[in-house]
């Protein structure tokens, strides 16, 4: 947690890792206390914990005898085929059994906030099945998982191939979001749907066994060192559960791998001449004289987006673009060839009002 500045507006920074699973779902055995103390040792602020339909996690002592850690429980389901996977929030309703628009008709209804899960998927190998968004017009959720740590890993293992590579360096084949998945969230957004997008780690804690030796790989605590959704809360708001979701839901948040480097003094925004800004989710007017402001840590690849397309490029620690037109515009920050910071979209209007 720390405090920063944007164009003289105070925020919260809080980071935290999206998508874990405890001993509660059927596909993983690990303690919730055991992730709970990775968290701290890592230096999160938040975790979620999205277990297979179920919330069955909050009744873990863990629970109440936290008070550091910001645990947020939601749920995973997916539909009778075992796809269109739906991370769910502040919801009392665990749907199972149905299809995607029976459940993303019904959660849109209610305050419930949703992201879909690992969209896109691909598989260098046969022995692992895909678990797709099958209907892309099915799009009634709050935001889009474009970077999901597990799904491009498994989406690059070949056991005969690499199997023993991407089990002893995990990192070096997790290198940047799915152009598809980012295609689609592009055009949810240019649509004017206003669709915000999150990492996440997907962890579960795995395991093999060779020669009789049980080998653990992608814990969370190895986890937790690599994608992150870092939120902004504007102050004086309180850190809590429903602003963090807000946050979250909203866009007013950034996507970091911090295997790549930690971001700690990197901010961004859109600024007019007369003192008109905005950041991450926000809305603004267009008007002559216009730029998109960055500041890094370290030297890197800062790719400018606007609606989707990629309209010019630095290789910098800071600077800015001028912004000619009204549209949607988000980074994508590299370094040695891996993603580091994806950030979410800043609205830019023909008409509307600063974001305050």
């Amino acid at each position: 947690m720390k405090k920063i500045n944007i164009f003289n507006k105070k925020y919260t920074e809080l980071t935290g890792c999206i998508h874990n699973h405890t001993q509660y779902s059927f596909d993983s055995k690990a303690k919730l206390k055991t992730i709970v103390k990775a968290a701290e040792k890592n230096g999160l602020d938040y975790i979620t914990i999205n277990d297979h339909r179920t919330c069955a996690v909050l009744d873990d002592q863990v629970i109440n005898n936290n008070k550091d850690m910001m645990i947020i429980i939601g749920c995973e389901i997916n539909d009778p085929d075992n796809n269109n996977h739906l991370l769910v929030f502040n919801s009392d309703k665990i749907i199972i059994g149905e299809s995607a628009k029976t459940y993303i008709d019904y959660y849109s209804g209610t305050e419930a906030v949703t992201f879909i899960a690992h969209p896109l998927e691909n598989r260098a190998s046969k022995r692992f099945r895909k678990y797709i968004w099958t209907d892309l017009k099915v799009d009634s959720f709050d935001g889009i998982e474009i970077w999901n740590y597990l799904s491009e890993w498994i989406g690059k293992l070949n056991p005969l191939l690499n199997g023993i590579w991407l089990i002893l360096f995990p990192t070096l084949f997790v290198k940047k979001p799915l152009s598809k998945v980012m295609k689609y969230w592009d055009d949810l957004n240019k649509a004017g749907k206003r669709r915000s997008a999150i990492g996440s780690v997907d962890a579960h804690a795995g395991s093999v066994k060779k020669c009789g030796i049980k080998l653990s790989f992608l814990s969370h605590n190895a986890l937790f060192k690599s994608i992150r959704t870092n939120v902004l809360i504007p102050e004086p708001s309180l850190i809590s559960q429903k602003n963090i979701l807000t946050a979250l839901k909203n866009g007013n948040s950034y996507i970091v791998n911090y295997k790549i480097g930690e971001p700690y003094n990197f901010y961004a925004g859109i600024a007019s001449e007369d003192g008109g800004n905005a950041t991450f989710g926000q809305e603004i007017k267009y008007t002559k004289g216009m730029k998109y402001y960055f500041r890094l840590p370290k030297i890197a690849r800062v790719k400018l987006f606007k609606d989707g397309k990629k309209i010019a490029s630095k290789l910098d620690e800071k600077g800015e673009f001028i912004i000619e037109q009204n549209g949607n515009y988000r980074l994508e920050i590299y370094r040695f060839g891996f993603g580091w910071i994806f950030t979410n979209n800043i609205y830019v209007t023909k008409e509307g009002s600063y974001e305050q």
